[in-house]
């Protein structure tokens, strides 16, 4: 009896071992950007964005800045070595760098705060860029929401433009394949070459973030089987996607997965607040 009790307590323990560790693993993603033409951004969405043009870089020659600078140009080169590493180790370590920075360096509409006051705009722009360069790179890394939300909220919290068209159609829709991950929410299109041929349009209608609902419609000339993954923020309550009646199940915080043949005129609707 002795002997079974400490087995038990083994497995246990090994058990418990295993579900404490599962926050640190990594499961490397790697979707990849469309090609630019092959994505159109509405209007409404373009008056939340930079010109490229304005997107030019300034020395920083203010200590803080200089920091916060260094800080994400040393998360952003961790995510290339974690890439090819697929270390778990280095994974938690810069997890936990990101936690740190966006905690105590991120102010309530997503952008980094910096109190320097002799800092130009440019300036300011430039180290949130770098925040969302970091947090584009650990999303098709590892396709974790939060690093959606955190360019989401970049894109619609600042009151000030901070993104440009360029930037935001490297990552609204990214993919692997024919798996297509919808990382921001927002009036906009991308065709899609489907890898047996053809072409797929998504389109997302809504006027979010004014209201908490998308529609998303496909337009394509022959039924093509696509797997896609819309990103389910993890403020959303109670969310829910339909498609007629059939019901998906998604979670907030996670992206809701929709594996199906798509025909013309097919619609989803993402309802994140119920």
């Amino acid at each position: 009896m002795k002997y079974l009790k400490q087995v038990a307590l083994i497995w246990i323990a090994s058990i418990l071992f295993a579900c404490g560790n599962d926050a640190y693993r990594l499961t490397v993603i790697n979707s990849g950007p469309f090609a630019e033409k092959q994505i159109t951004i509405d209007n409404s969405v373009m008056q939340q964005l930079l010109t490229d043009s304005l997107l030019v870089d300034q020395g920083l020659n203010v200590q803080e800045s200089n920091t916060l600078s260094q800080k994400t140009e040393e998360m952003i080169s961790l995510v290339n070595t974690v890439r090819e590493t697929k270390s778990d180790s280095l994974w938690k370590t810069l997890s936990a760098s990101w936690e740190d920075f966006r905690r105590n360096h991120v102010g309530p509409d997503g952008l980094p705060v910096v109190k320097a006051d002799s800092l130009t705009d440019s300036q300011s722009k430039s180290i949130a860029r770098k925040w969302a360069e970091l947090n584009v790179n650990l999303l098709k890394l590892s396709g974790e929401v939060k690093f959606g939300d955190a360019l989401e909220k970049m894109l619609y919290g600042s009151k000030v433009p901070v993104l440009s068209e360029k930037f935001l159609k490297s990552v609204i829709y990214t993919h692997i394949d024919d798996q297509i991950f919808i990382n921001v929410i927002g009036s906009s299109s991308v065709n899609h070459h489907h890898t047996t041929g053809g072409t797929i349009k998504l389109i997302q209608k809504t006027d979010y973030p004014k209201s908490n609902e998308m529609i998303l419609k496909c337009e394509c000339d022959d039924v093509r089987y696509l797997d896609l993954f819309i990103r389910i923020p993890a403020w959303a309550v109670n969310p829910t996607v339909t498609h007629g009646n059939v019901k998906y199940v998604p979670h907030p915080g996670e992206y809701c997965q929709i594996s199906r043949k798509w025909n013309d005129g097919d619609e989803i609707q993402v309802r994140l607040k119920n």
